[in-house]
Formats: structure tokens, sequence, C-alpha cells
């Protein structure tokens, strides 16, 4: 079992951001279009099996080399200071602390180690390693006005504009995806490297037929910088997580995202296009487990996300990692 990461340049704006569940939907639509409706079954069955080929994340921001991940959702209890001047202290270190929604690669494998979230700079066995800082803004916002067009008299419709707010990363930002590669061999054997490639290149999320969520795929590479607790007793969710009863999870914490989703494709312009809502655990979700295993959760069943295209399914399946809760 290996780790990748899939390293995207952005070409154009944003429209839908990078979630797991989203990435997942997209990758099957490329299996069907590429390989028919007989492989894209036995992929989605596998997964119902509880036998996934893989496991990915939702998209990571990496600013030059240093990647910055979701936060974990770990609460940890303060020491009381007696003094007023540690107490100001004190104050001013939550107060930074928890509006760092991030953490980096070296912080992750601390907490991996230890289970706490440790920063860099107040990390008291003085590590070298320093965070790159953010810069203020990765993420900036543009305005688009549109205007809806009259198919009867193929001109604009009175007062029928709209306005969306395409992404766009700083030239120094690119996304990054972890993949979790369970079965080496059907990875190959369903092509899903190449599919996930032309995933992004060909366009993803909305109103990519108009250019937008193109990418260009800088890199496909294995990764082997985590250090992963063997001995974990808790797992770190790095996507939308749908909880399954033989996870038999404990909550440490986590937040949730309902979604109230519309297919995409063909089935955007079917009688009924929109899903049930659903909700997610989010990406820096914990849990604590009994049984270890190198993957959680579980895709939808037939009719739960769509009383009228019951076949369709919504993963809930995302990249996690084991780490050690002493809580």
């Amino acid at each position: 079992m290996k780790t990748y990461t899939l390293t995207l340049k952005q070409k154009s704006g944003l429209l839908t951001e990078l979630q797991s569940d989203i990435i997942y939907g997209h990758f099957c639509w490329r299996l069907l279009e590429y390989l028919g409706e007989p492989k894209l079954k036995e992929f989605i069955s596998l997964y119902k099996k509880r036998k996934p080929i893989f496991t990915l994340s939702d998209g990571i921001l990496k600013v030059e080399d240093e990647f910055h991940f979701p936060r974990p959702f770990i609460f940890q209890a303060q020491k009381t200071a007696e003094k007023k001047e540690d107490k100001i202290l004190n104050f001013i270190f939550n107060k930074a602390n928890k509006e760092k929604n991030f953490i980096t690669l070296n912080e992750l494998n601390n907490f991996l180690t230890n289970g706490k979230v440790i920063t860099d700079e107040n990390n008291s066995e003085g590590d070298e390693t320093k965070k790159k800082k953010m810069p203020v803004n990765p993420i900036e916002e543009s305005l688009r006005v549109s205007v809806q067009i009259d198919r009867i008299l193929l001109s604009s419709s009175e007062g029928r504009l709209f306005s969306y707010n395409p992404k766009h990363l700083q030239k120094n930002v690119s996304f990054v995806i972890l993949i979790k590669v369970v079965e080496e061999d059907a990875f190959n054997s369903f092509n899903c490297q190449q599919i996930l490639h032309d995933v992004f290149t060909l366009g993803y999320g909305k109103k990519k037929s108009s250019g937008y969520g193109q990418f260009e795929v800088l890199d496909f590479s294995e990764f082997t910088q985590l250090t992963e607790s063997s001995e974990g007793n808790s797992f770190y969710v790095l996507g939308n997580f749908l909880p399954s009863t033989e996870d038999a999870i404990i909550p440490i914490g986590y937040d949730i995202n309902t979604k109230y989703g519309k297919f995409g494709e063909g089935l955007s312009q079917s009688e009924n296009p929109f899903k049930n809502p659903i909700a997610f655990l989010t990406a820096g979700s914990c849990f604590k487990v009994e049984s270890l295993k190198p993957y959680y959760g579980r895709i939808t069943n037939e009719s739960e996300i769509s009383t009228y295209h019951k076949e369709m399914v919504q993963f809930g399946m995302p990249f996690t990692l084991l780490f050690n809760y002493n809580g």
C-alpha cells in the first residue's frame, strides 16, 4: 500500500471546491466514459463491499514547498496560570493558535505521533524547521457577471443578470490531492492514474464547459514523508467522511457539512437533477477506534441521495491517517 500526491496548477478560475466526494464523482463519470457501465458498476461494488481500490483527500494547499493540512479538531485542556503576566501570554497564545486553521507537514507528523497539535514556533523541543508563512490571501476571488439568454428571442433576457465568484490561487500556491492506493493491481487495471489526470485537465466543477476548473497536472509521485503511527488508536480525516456502523467510531472532535447537491454531466438536465441533503463530517475530524484499518467510511446506499436516480451514489470514504491519542 502506497501513498501518492497529485499536484495541480490552476489554469482558470475555480467555481467548485476540491472536496473528496466531488472528485470521486468526477472520476466515476470519466470511468463510465472510458471503460463503460459494467466497469463502473464493478468499481462501485468494490467500495460497497468495503474493498476500496484507493482513497483520496480534499485539495490541500501547498505554498512553495510547504504543505498546509487541515487542522485536526483536537481540543486540549489548558493549564491555569497563577501570575497575571502568564495569563496574558496564555491568552495571546491561545487566540493565535485558534486562528490558525492549518498545520504544516512537520506539525502533522508530530501530531500523528503524540496526538497533540503543537505549532513549530511554539515547539518546546526547539525544532529548527519553521513554518513558511502563508500568503495573506492564498486564494483570491474575482467577480463575474453574466446575463441569461432568451432562447426564443436569441438575445439577452431583461433583468436576468447573475453573478459568480471564481477562485484563483496565487502564483506560488498549488493544490495537492493525497491518494492512498489500497489495491495496486486494481488501480492499474482500472487505469485510475490516467482517469484522475483527465478529471482535472478536461475540466472540474461548475461551468467547466465554459473553461472554468482547468488544471495542469504538475506531478504524480509517491509520497513518503508521512510518519503514520502503526500502533495508533485513532484516525484523522482529510476529506468528506460518512461513518459506517462497521467502523465503530468514538468522536474526538469533528465538524459537519450538510450538502444540498445537484447531479452533474448528463443528469444535470434530467427531470430531477437535485440530490437529497446529506451530512458529511469534514476534513480535520478525528475519531477513536478499536480496529485499525487503512480506510474508514462508506458510500451511500441505493436511493439514499436520490429516489429518482436510485442507482446514484456519493462517496464518503476519504483519505485517512492513523494517530495515537491519549486524551
